[in-house]
């Protein structure tokens, strides 16, 4: 490049041949990488458009399954519930029948909360048999 006589402010660089032909070389090479830049545009949005539907459906999928655990999780307690108004019935039963329970081998209570439930289930008194009339 060569310095022309104007003032300052006006100066410009004139370029020789060959920097003008290494100008021109660099400027068709950026055109080129931007057009293949450019063709490769559509291939990168079109896989990010389909990464958003995966997403998409991976969360919709995680909302319906938080949604199925919430509702088994209130099955679950209301099934418990039951058991334990089964259990208790039967119990109830077994007291009047004079059977003491048996600890289940499922049974979830410590050991100290079986005696609690045992004792007021404590069989009652065996009945007094009348003795038979003497003739």
């Amino acid at each position: 490049m060569v310095e022309t006589d104007r003032a300052p402010e006006q100066t410009r660089m004139v370029m020789d041949a060959t920097s003008a032909a290494e100008a021109r070389e660099r400027v068709m090479k950026w055109i080129e990488d931007t057009r293949h830049i450019f063709s490769l545009l559509p291939e990168l949005l079109s896989g990010d458009l389909q990464a958003g539907e995966r997403v998409s459906a991976a969360q919709k999928e995680a909302e319906r399954l938080h949604k199925d655990v919430e509702e088994l999780k209130r099955e679950n307690q209301h099934l418990r519930l039951e058991k334990d108004e089964i259990a208790q019935a039967m119990s109830q039963i077994a007291a009047k029948l004079g059977i003491t329970p048996r600890r289940s081998p499922f049974d979830r209570a410590a050991p100290g909360e079986l005696t609690k439930l045992a004792e007021p289930l404590k069989a009652p008194e065996p009945a007094k048999v009348a003795e038979p009339p003497k003739a």
